[in-house]
């Protein structure tokens, strides 16, 4: 592996510092994230286990909807051409 790049990791992603689980099992994210991220107060996140069960993602919720539709799309115009 070769060197990091300081605040990367291995497929560039960025890293945006440490949240710390509370008693009540809530996150805080850190501000920047937020802001690049465009996460406001009262927007859903889908938490979803990594496959190698090491930790999670979160996911605006929103993002999988536009997944969806483009996917549907993509099968509708497939089954079209047949």
């Amino acid at each position: 592996m070769g060197p990091r790049r300081s605040g990367y990791c291995r497929r560039n992603r960025k890293f945006y510092g440490i949240a710390t689980i509370t008693d009540k099992g809530q996150i805080a994210i850190p501000a920047e994230a937020r802001k690049c991220l465009n996460l406001n107060k009262g927007d859903k996140l889908l938490v979803i286990e990594r496959r190698d069960g090491r930790g999670i993602n979160l996911v605006k919720d929103d993002m999988i909807e536009d997944f969806l539709n483009k996917l549907s799309n993509t099968i509708n115009n497939a089954v079209a051409l047949n």
